[in-house]
This record gives structure tokens, sequence and C-alpha cells, in this order.
């Protein structure tokens, strides 16, 4: 298979998935809450391995602590989903709101220049959104996360499939 045959495939999976998670966008948070814990379970399994199994790793305490730390946090999310949801839903909130805050505050040490405005509106924008998700939980946890994951694959799907156009279009397969 060409490479811009890969490129369109794969932009149109990626595509079709930000569509049917716009659809459907709670059981896309829900596979995203069931992923996370997933990942944290795992996480915690590996690390509590590596504390076990090493005795020679400096901080072996710490690191196993963690591990079982995110060993508890990923069961937790897997036993309790909707739980979860609502609070990883605060976690974006929260980074979301602290993101734009760091922005803002980059904003303005690029005061006089065209980057000022850009960094500005983006910290505005992502602090904005920040606080309104952070004072919609639990309301907006049922969608939030599905949703957000159907916009990146939406994006995702539309650049590989202009990628794809773009070096056929050159005639680079």
């Amino acid at each position: 298979m060409k490479g811009t045959t890969s490129l369109f495939v794969a932009g149109t999976l990626a595509l079709l998935g930000g569509l049917v998670a716009i659809l459907f966008p709670l059981p896309a948070s829900l596979a995203v809450a069931v992923f996370v814990g997933w990942m944290f379970l795992l996480s915690g399994v590996f690390a509590l391995w590596a504390g076990f199994s090493d005795k020679t790793i400096p901080a072996r305490g710490w690191l196993m602590g963690f591990g079982l730390l995110d060993l508890v946090v990923g069961v937790w999310i897997l036993a309790h989903p909707l739980a979860g949801l609502v609070s990883l839903t605060i976690v974006v909130g929260a980074l979301f709101f602290a993101s734009g805050i760091g922005r803002l505050i980059v904003a303005f040490s690029f005061t006089g220049t065209s980057t000022f405005w850009t960094m500005l509106l983006s910290g505005l924008i992502s602090g904005g959104l920040g606080l309104f998700i952070l004072f919609t939980v639990p309301e907006s946890s049922p969608v939030l996360l599905g949703t957000l994951l159907a916009v990146e694959l939406v994006v995702i799907g539309s650049s590989l499939i202009a990628l794809g156009l773009a070096l056929r279009k050159i005639g680079k397969d």
C-alpha cells in the first residue's frame, strides 16, 4: 500500500471515529474513562513489578508507592467509570484553566508583537473553557471527554487526508 493511500485510510478511519463520537458522546466518554483506567492499572502493575523484581532501582519505595496509587486509581475508575468520568473531567478542566493562565502570563512578555494577540486569545479561550468545564461539573462530565475525543479525531482525520492529497499532488507516494 502506498504511503498516500495509508494516509487516506488512517484519516478516513479517524474522521469516521470522530463522527461516531460526535453522535454518541456518552459512550465515547466512557471509552475514554475505561481506557484511562486500564492505563493507570497497567502502569501500576508494571511499576510494582519493577519495584519488587529489581532491588537496585533508586527510590524504589517511591516507585512502588506511586505504582500502588496508579493501580488503585485504575481499579477504581474501571469499577466506577461514571464517577471516573467526573474525576477526569475535573482534571481536564483544571488543565485547560492552568494552560490558559500560563499562556496569558506568557502573552504579556510579547507585548507589542503579533504573538501577543495570538497568545492572549489562546489563553483567554483555554482559561474560559477550563472555567466553563469546572463550573459545569458534573453536568458536563458525561459528554465532555467524548466530545473532546471527537474533535481531536476529526482534526487528525482531516489533516491526514489533507496531507495525503498534498503528497499525491506533488507526486510523493
